[in-house]
């Protein structure tokens, strides 16, 4: 059989500029991403500035999440016009556009609070992979857009991402809000995908259902520890035999010091936290040693400093045998990692410190 061909529109009329329209996003879909990077890179500055111009950029993004969401009913408004035809290209690339502004827009956020040493780089090598296969067609329209389960954990992936970003530059929810947030609406809005993949409706495969949408909103919230808090990283953080509280900066940085210097003075960890305009969140500095946590304080931060808010924990009681490396870290009240400092402490006598097993 003789496949024919769907004519062309004629110049100049709808048809013909849709059509030439599609043919240019499909070949310059790079710009897209490009776009939406330097979209997110200058909502990164600007929350960095205080400036309530990134609140207006993020809502762009979620104007664009709502009509992914109402893709079904956005499909049969489309089909009432004579341009019908188009309509599935049209949701196809909107889909795929959507995917790609979210990822590459809550990029600069992610690289910008990761913490590499830890899990969180997974977290963030994931959020990058993504965010190349959203941009070749071969990996999302051959691999990922056929396959439901694999679809909808993509897009699952990037709502995630969105729900992290957004809400703390819009309605200033702390981290651990908009992380609970996140994982809930991740498990509603996966209900009418996962009802695609269990089948005919029947009261055990709806439980099954809810129990599955249930569990993908739970494991979104375990794995709280491996995500950067997308809206707070670390500007200044340094150890410190002492700090000017009227000026709030702190003294000489100190990579190592030695037992008489630790028992004399004590020692300071001084940060500077950048965080959106409005917001305000408990943070707290945990002193590790040897894998224990020896201290827990906390700290009220409040967003919106072009420095950050400069916060300051001070210990002054150790171990007896307190050489070797210990490490600050500064985490959400959700257990998100903000960021690490470490130093070393000096046996007496100088001697190196014992290894640490």
């Amino acid at each position: 059989m003789q496949e024919t061909a769907t004519p062309s529109a004629a110049p100049g009329t709808l048809d013909s500029r849709l059509e030439q329209t599609l043919a240019w996003l499909e070949r310059h879909r790079l710009l897209l991403a490009m776009a939406s990077f330097a979209m997110g890179a200058a909502s990164f500055l600007l929350v960095q500035r205080g400036e309530r111009l990134a609140q207006w950029i993020a809502l762009l993004l979620v104007l664009n999440w709502l009509l992914i969401i109402s893709e079904a009913t956005l499909g049969r408004w489309l089909s009432r016009f004579r341009w019908a035809r188009f309509s599935p290209m049209v949701l196809r690339y909107g889909m795929q556009a959507v995917h790609q502004q979210t990822f590459f827009f809550c990029m600069p956020f992610l690289l910008s609070t990761t913490t590499w040493s830890s899990g969180q780089a997974l977290f963030t090598g994931t959020a990058i992979a993504a965010a190349l296969v959203s941009m070749w067609d071969p990996l999302y329209y051959g691999v990922v857009a056929p396959r439901p389960a694999l679809h909808l954990a993509f897009h699952g992936f990037a709502m995630y991402l969105a729900m992290l970003t957004v809400p703390p530059l819009l309605w200033q929810l702390d981290t651990t809000q908009s992380l609970a947030l996140a994982s809930v609406t991740i498990g509603l809005l996966s209900v009418p995908s996962l009802a695609g993949l269990i089948g005919p409706r029947k009261p055990w495969r709806w439980a099954m259902l809810l129990g599955a949408a249930a569990a993908l909103g739970l494991l979104s919230w375990l794995a709280r520890p491996w995500v950067p808090p997308a809206t707070l990283w670390l500007g200044q953080a340094v150890i410190s035999a002492d700090v000017d509280a009227e000026q709030r900066e702190p003294g000489t940085s100190l990579a190592t010091v030695s037992d008489q210097v630790l028992r004399r003075d004590g020692l300071c960890a001084f940060t500077a936290i950048h965080a959106p305009r409005g917001l305000s969140e408990q943070v707290f500095h945990r002193w590790l040693f040897r894998g224990q946590e020896m201290l827990r304080l906390p700290l009220q931060i409040a967003g919106g400093r072009e420095q950050g808010y400069r916060a300051w924990s001070c210990k002054h009681s150790f171990p007896a045998d307190a050489a070797g490396r210990w490490t600050v870290q500064v985490v959400t009240d959700g257990g998100q990692l903000i960021g690490v400092v470490r130093f070393r402490v000096q046996a007496a006598g100088g001697a190196p410190p014992p290894a640490i097993p």
